[in-house]
């Protein structure tokens, strides 16, 4: 008796634990996709719903045939309305077993590889939970795949403050140039003829190089 209630316990805690549909295999995927595309992404729309403590995101993407693995359509088609949605748990309990929809989804502007079958009102949605096959490139744990707000880091996240950009650099060009200028140019008047004009010339290069360096900060 004993056994047999710790097994039940286990069944449970797993099925809760676990609650996600499991992926298909490459066989499942070939065999029961209607279309087989190599398609690029022409667009992507999402829709936002609750249901209680669920937060549910209907997409449709509008793909454009690069290749045909399967199926009637050709290179250069456009699909209009594939579908494929997402949930996620918002409550403070542990959520009820559901699955969270397909994973991966593709971005706008990518290229992938569909898995698709027919909808109930006669539309083509990705086949759940894998039937899209990202390129080797992509990033699939991207949360914004999934409709979340990307994280853009400012690269200050230790809260110390960042270095005034246009701070002046005591040791710059421009410092560096006209000290060097300005020696040029006493000499210059110690020398006759035309070395004395060769030197007045350096350094006015010298101080002009100083200034565009100074403005161009």
């Amino acid at each position: 008796m004993l056994l047999a209630l710790c097994a039940v316990c286990l069944t449970g805690t797993s099925a809760v634990a676990d609650p996600d549909i499991a992926p298909l295999s490459a066989d499942e995927l070939q065999n029961g996709a209607t279309d087989i595309v190599l398609a690029t992404v022409v667009e992507r729309t999402m829709t936002e719903t609750t249901d209680g403590d669920w937060l549910d995101r209907r997409f449709s993407f509008t793909i454009e045939v690069e290749d045909v693995l399967k199926g009637s359509h050709v290179r250069g088609d456009r699909i209009e309305g594939v579908t494929g949605w997402s949930r996620s748990w918002t409550g403070s309990d542990p959520p009820p077993p559901s699955g969270s929809g397909h994973q991966p989804l593709p971005l706008q502007g990518e290229v992938a590889k569909f898995h698709l079958e027919a909808a109930e009102d006669g539309s083509m949605q990705i086949m759940l939970p894998n039937g899209v096959e990202l390129s080797s490139r992509a990033d699939p744990t991207d949360p914004v795949r999934v409709g979340d707000v990307a994280i853009i880091s400012t690269g200050n996240d230790d809260g110390e403050d960042a270095p005034e950009a246009d701070a002046m650099d005591p040791f710059g060009w421009d410092v560096m140039l006209v000290l060097l200028a300005i020696p040029v140019m006493i000499g210059a008047f110690k020398q006759p003829g035309t070395a004395r004009w060769t030197l007045l010339g350096v350094s006015c290069l010298m101080l002009a190089a100083a200034a565009a360096i100074i403005l161009l900060r």
